[in-house]
């Protein structure tokens, strides 16, 4: 019940006379010779009057020679000087005339009935496990290939560890390595993301255009490309699973990073799984293996620039960067949401900073108020009434001072009362005078003397948890050691961004917080928090206050899935063929 169609050439006599049929097209496609096998040979020697032409094989040996009937066929005419032109003898069309006049075609009656197909396509959810399970194999029965996927991330992290385990070999009183002393803890958890990265992007790059001939082959069988694709996903995210447990599971273990194992694995295969989506994706749209290879590193390089680690996402062009918040050019990277998320997980939800986060964070943030907000407000506040009133005064300056001083106060009167409502509405050059002054400095002087006393009562309270622990834990020393194993300096010191000269910046009429992002609550104006400051603990989106560690793993996997809505209406190679067009066009 199925065709055959074997490509042969030359064949030898034994072989020609197997053959039950023969059909032969001439130059065109025109038919000359539908029979035997054996009888062709007589058949063209009869056309052209050979001698002998009753005899097909060898009276002495039996064999046939296939090749006289070509010679037959591709007969030149001789010219005048004896030698063979380029011209035939019989033409094509002629060679049909003989074959039409000589043979009796059979007639056919048309079916009535449509020809019963035995192709049976399977459901969608079965075309999955044929795909998936046809891949599995392949990738099994690839003992190369499954032997680096699997030793390629713990032998990363092993090298990755090992450059990182750092302690200070002259320091007596630490005794050997610590994690709490561990400098460089933020490249540990930055460089992971990245191999994260390469590693989704390795396993899955070639994927579909090592496909390819098999997908033109069942292209006729009008097979799912949803299930194609899930199979494909299924084994990649599954291979990135493994791949990012057994990189977590070592490191952690080298690293003593206790308590966090599954955070960061969580992380890391989010980021795996959505390098897989951008491999696929260009997998689909390029038709080589080397310029799928060489377009890795310029995927990743933008991942390692635009992370907001080797370049502060302060300290980029202004073009692309700003001083308030991330950029729109960090949001579009991955590696920019995985790191926020391991630098706040990592500190923020520890077993020792869960004890201690909400007291720190209310003396943090009363720090800042009375330490860099309130001295900055009294600043311009004696700017604008040591100066308003002279003649070198700058009008703008001036009513931009008091329309900054207005807001800020505004924002703070809930923390008072709204008692000083009227002094604050008359911030205004038009009626700022001596009054309006002494009124609001001695507002500036009571709000700091509040921070004051909310920083007493949260160290107070603190104390009493400290000392609480203490005794369950069965001393000062055992405490200490509960401190060092969950708690990192390094990590520490960046998400409270303590080694930024600047830690209050005025931007947009507005005072902006650089110091302890890590305490800051997300702005209560922000609908959807993409352009907020760097390691805040919380995100807004749409009014609901969402974890950070939450909150950034759904941007990354709503990444993914965008990546797969390109992949599967193969948006890029389109936009690659346009191009192409285009240029072609010029």
């Amino acid at each position: 019940g199925k065709l055959v169609f074997s490509v042969i050439h030359q064949p030898s006599s034994d072989i020609f006379k197997m053959f039950d049929r023969l059909l032969i097209l001439d130059t065109g496609g025109y038919q000359i010779y539908y029979g035997n096998p054996v009888e062709a040979v007589t058949y063209f020697k009869q056309n052209i009057n050979l001698i002998n032409s009753q005899q097909g094989e060898c009276a002495e040996c039996g064999n046939v020679n296939p090749e006289q009937i070509f010679n037959i066929i591709e007969t030149r005419v001789i010219d005048d000087y004896g030698n063979f032109s380029n011209e035939r003898k019989i033409s094509p069309e002629q060679w049909n005339g003989f074959f039409k006049s000589r043979t009796k075609q059979e007639t056919f009656n048309p079916a009535s009935e449509p020809p019963h197909s035995t192709l049976h396509r399977p459901g969608r959810l079965t075309q999955v496990r044929l795909f998936g399970l046809r891949d599995l194999l392949s990738k099994i029965s690839n003992r190369q290939y499954l032997a680096i996927n699997l030793l390629e991330a713990p032998l990363l992290a092993l090298i990755l560890t090992f450059i990182t385990y750092y302690y200070n070999v002259d320091d007596p009183g630490r005794g050997g390595y610590t994690f709490i002393s561990n400098v460089n803890m933020p490249a540990y958890f930055f460089m992971s993301v990245i191999v994260a990265l390469f590693m989704g992007l390795t396993v899955s790059a070639e994927e579909i255009i090592r496909d390819q001939k098999i997908l033109k082959r069942e292209a006729f069988l009008h097979l799912s490309k949803g299930s194609y694709l899930v199979s494909k996903l299924t084994i990649l995210f599954t291979m990135s699973a493994i791949q990012t447990f057994l990189f977590v599971l070592v490191a952690t273990t080298v690293l003593q990073i206790d308590g966090m194992f599954l955070t960061h694995w969580a992380i890391l295969f989010t980021v795996s799984c959505f390098a897989n989506m951008m491999g696929l994706n260009i997998s689909s749209a390029f038709n080589s293996a080397v310029t799928i290879y060489i377009l890795i590193p310029v995927l990743l390089i933008p991942q390692l620039i635009l992370s907001g680690v080797v370049v502060r996402f302060d300290k980029l062009n202004p073009l692309i960067g700003n001083q308030e918040t991330v950029p729109f050019v960090g949001d579009l990277m991955a590696s920019r949401w995985a790191f926020e998320a391991a630098m706040v997980a990592q500190f923020k939800d520890n077993r020792y900073e869960k004890e201690f986060y909400g007291f720190e964070k209310t003396i943090a943030s009363a720090d800042y108020k009375k330490i860099y907000y309130i001295p900055t407000l009294q600043s311009k506040l004696d700017y604008v009434h040591h100066n308003l009133k002279k003649a070198t005064a700058d009008p703008l300056v001036m009513a931009q001072h008091l329309a900054l001083i207005q807001r800020e106060i505004e924002s703070e009167l809930t923390a008072v009362g709204k008692q000083h409502l009227l002094e604050v509405a008359l911030l205004q050059p038009a009626t700022f005078d001596s009054v309006v002054y002494t009124k609001t400095r001695n507002f500036l002087l009571t709000l700091r003397q509040y921070y004051s006393n909310m920083t007493a009562a949260a160290y107070k309270e603190k104390e009493k948890k400290i000392h609480a622990l203490t005794d369950l834990l069965g001393g000062p020393q055992e405490f200490e050691n509960f401190r060092m194993a969950y708690q990192n300096d390094a990590i520490s010191m960046l998400v409270k961004n303590q080694d930024e000269a600047l830690r209050i910046i005025e931007s947009r009429g507005r005072l902006i917080q650089k110091i302890y992002p890590i305490y800051k609550d997300p702005e209560p104006d922000h609908y959807i928090d993409f352009d907020a400051q760097f390691y805040l603990p919380a995100k807004h989106f749409m009014n609901v206050t969402i974890d950070t560690l939450l909150f950034n793993l759904s941007v990354i996997w709503s990444m993914s899935l965008l990546l797969y809505v390109t992949l599967y209406f193969d948006v890029l190679r389109k936009i690659l063929s346009s191009l192409e067009n285009v240029s072609l066009r010029n």
